[in-house]
């Protein structure tokens, strides 16, 4: 899955709710791991066997034992350890830095990637034998902007928990807030999102209610293009007009449809801005004589200054 879809989220239940859920779950970040120190880190080290290792230490494999090692972004593992790593998927076994003999854990391995290790594979930058071994059971987490209709409980349920967090106002979520949401791409995910939530909250301070101004501008403003594109693209399929049998002369169609989608841009881009006339021109780009010309001839009221 993409980065932000909850990947260890995911690893975090699948341990939970197994037999190994009263052991330990072992998250190692393998985009994080020091070449030097990765295998003291994964499988311990003796007393003394380099400067500074004043005593013996278990490694994260060991710590593992009757429980599961999460192994996020395995995708950024270098070829060195991916070799080492498949001879303790086979054997079970592994020998702590300095150790005689050789030791074993007994544990469930799940690996987590945002990269595409077949494709890996085939350029040769990941082992195959490894991807083999890794591929037992494969689950793909969806995109946020695959799955839009869990956008809003996944909103109230963050905002909440960000509030409890912050220890502020319960936020209740307008509809505005809400659309915005939801006409936004998301490249980030549900990380993104939650992000989002807590500039929110801390924006709205006590305020009860988060509205789209308390979103960030760069959301605000792809929603806003979007809706626009949106009623462009229902424009362009319109119908006849009813009871005329045909369709109008293309300048009379071009002109009511763009004097529609003006209309809708400039009602979402008050609600936005909630009538603020700099963050109004802000969002739009408008020149200010340009946007009170707009209102005056769609005959919405004027934005207001605050």
């Amino acid at each position: 899955g993409e980065t932000g879809t909850g990947k260890e989220l995911c690893a975090r239940a699948i341990h939970g709710n197994s037999s190994r859920g009263a052991r330990n779950l072992v998250v190692v970040d393998c985009a994080a791991m020091p070449e030097h120190l990765i295998e003291s880190l994964l499988f311990g080290h003796e007393r003394g066997v380099y400067t500074g290792a004043s005593q013996a230490r278990a490694g994260l494999v060991a710590q593992a034992d009757q429980g599961t090692l999460f192994l996020d972004e395995i995708g950024e593992m270098s070829p060195a350890t991916q070799k080492v790593l498949l001879r303790v998927l086979q054997e079970r076994k592994f020998r702590p830095v300095g150790a005689c003999r050789e030791r074993t854990s007994d544990f469930r391995l799940i690996s987590a990637t945002n990269r595409n290790l077949d494709q890996m594979a085939a350029d040769g930058r990941f082992r195959g034998d490894l991807l083999y071994r890794l591929q037992t059971i494969k689950v793909v987490l969806p995109d946020l902007d695959a799955r839009r209709e869990d956008i809003d409980a996944l909103a109230a349920y963050h905002a909440d928990r960000i509030c409890r967090r912050q220890e502020t106002t319960p936020k209740a979520l307008s509809q505005d807030y809400l659309e915005c949401l939801r006409d936004y791409d998301w490249p980030g995910n549900v990380r993104e999102l939650i992000n989002a939530l807590e500039m929110s909250v801390t924006k709205a301070g006590a305020e009860p209610t988060l509205f789209s101004c308390h979103l960030p501008d760069y959301i605000r403003i792809q929603a806003a293009q979007k809706a626009v594109k949106d009623q462009m693209r229902k424009g362009r399929s319109l119908p006849a007009r009813p009871g005329s049998g045909t369709l109008p002369p293309f300048k009379v169609f071009r002109k009511d449809v763009s004097t529609r989608i003006e209309r809708e841009y400039l009602e979402r881009l008050l609600d936005t801005a909630r009538r603020d006339i700099h963050q109004a021109l802000r969002i739009s780009r408008l020149s200010r004589s340009r946007f009170y010309e707009l209102l005056k001839a769609h005959d919405l009221p004027a934005a207001c200054s605050m």
